[in-house]
């Protein structure tokens, strides 16, 4: 029988993070000693389809059947992290190798095999490296949700000890009301990990996400490093999608999308005059459209954070667009607390609160993309000349 825990892992939480996912992986960043509010940073951004009614930043925010992911999906956010397509864990293949030097790698394995997947995570934690597991909240007797309800969930394992079959753990992830740090049972855990985790809502109707012992490991070649470049790359990105002249996954995004966003809620209140709000659309606005607009209000939040730690703080002046994120973040939060208020109380007309704020946000966001383009051209100009001096010298 063995045991085995690694020693000083940070209790990590930001309520600016995006999900538990990305605290998890926060937390073994840290460990690691890198920053994750540089290696975490999203690029501003904003997303709409008027098919599905889906919002998003970087990828739009809906249910899903399945823990795997394209590479092309799950790379669509960062700019310092390189995430390989999930896969079915291959323990005779080449491991722990970073593909791409410049990036953090994050690599998602799913694998049916219970023992398997359980010496996978001995062996990285034998190595001193924590693993991010994804579980059910459904068997996780510490949560509240324990037995009530089903949800995906993404907690760190620190430690094992095979006599008292037990696994250490930490899931800091406060949002959803997760603060536990301690030992729990390896069956406890199994239970969860491969759980089918039905699901339920009024816009997709009844649907499972197969856990399948999904986890994840992060790996960091021992030279990377931030630099100036890098900083000025995600704003350089961030301004070209909300400008719209890039696409994300195929479709269009930015201040346009926005726009559009905005004038089909007015459709939409339209629409409900003469009548009440279905089950759908009482979801859409109480539990979607809440949680969506929290989640773009923490984007910012990072955005604004990763700003704030920067080189550029010294070098630029960016007082008028920390502000103005500010400013963006609390109307998104605004607009986050009227859907959930229009939810409960079916009041139609706060859909023009709603829409007013969307309205003051898209001049706000536009004139921070406007200083942060100023920024990333004069720093383009400064860099052609020196590359011109260069060659004549």
């Amino acid at each position: 029988m063995k045991q085995y825990e690694v020693k000083n892992v940070p209790r990590y939480f930001e309520p600016h993070v995006n999900d538990c996912f990305a605290n998890a992986y926060a937390t073994v960043l840290s460990y690691m000693g890198n920053n994750p509010n540089f290696i975490l940073t999203d690029y501003l951004n904003f997303m709409y389809d008027e098919q599905t009614e889906h919002i998003g930043i970087n990828f739009f925010f809906r249910a899903t059947p399945t823990v795997e992911f394209s590479e092309e999906e799950l790379n669509s956010s960062l700019e310092l992290a390189y995430l390989p397509a999930t896969s079915m864990f291959n323990k005779t293949s080449p491991i722990d190798e970073v593909t791409d030097k410049d990036k953090v790698q994050i690599n998602m394995y799913i694998h049916e095999d219970q023992d398997i997947a359980f010496t996978r995570l001995k062996e990285r934690i034998d190595e001193n490296k924590p693993v991010i597991v994804a579980v059910d909240l459904f068997y996780m007797h510490f949560h509240r949700a324990y037995q009530r309800e089903h949800g995906l969930h993404a907690i760190i394992v620190t430690g094992y000890d095979e006599e008292k079959r037990t696994l250490k753990i930490i899931d800091k992830y406060k949002l959803s009301s997760s603060d536990f740090d301690g030992e729990i049972s390896m069956d406890e855990m199994s239970q969860s990990r491969l759980s089918e985790c039905p699901l339920n809502n009024p816009m997709v109707g009844e649907y499972k996400r197969e856990i399948r012992n999904l986890w994840m490991e992060i790996d960091i070649d021992p030279d990377f490093k931030m630099n100036v470049e890098r900083i000025y790359s995600i704003i350089l990105e961030s301004c070209k999608r909300m400008k719209g002249q890039r696409e994300v996954l195929g479709h269009e995004c930015g201040l346009n999308r926005m726009e559009a966003f905005r004038k089909d809620l007015l459709l939409k209140k339209e629409s409900f005059m003469d009548r009440k709000l279905d089950e759908r659309e009482t979801y859409l606005f109480k539990t979607y459209y809440n949680s969506a607009f929290k989640s773009i209000s923490r984007s910012r939040m990072r955005f604004k954070v990763f700003l704030e730690e920067s080189n550029l703080a010294e070098k630029e002046d960016l007082g008028e667009v920390l502000e103005q994120l500010e400013n963006a973040l609390k109307r998104w939060d605004i607009c986050a607390n009227l859907s959930l208020k229009l939810g409960i109380k079916k009041s139609i007309k706060l859909v023009d609160d709603i829409v007013r704020q969307l309205s003051s946000i898209i001049d706000i966001e536009g004139e921070i993309i406007n200083k942060l383009t100023d920024i990333s051209l004069t720093r383009d100009l400064v860099t052609v000349s020196k590359n011109i001096k260069d060659q004549e010298m």
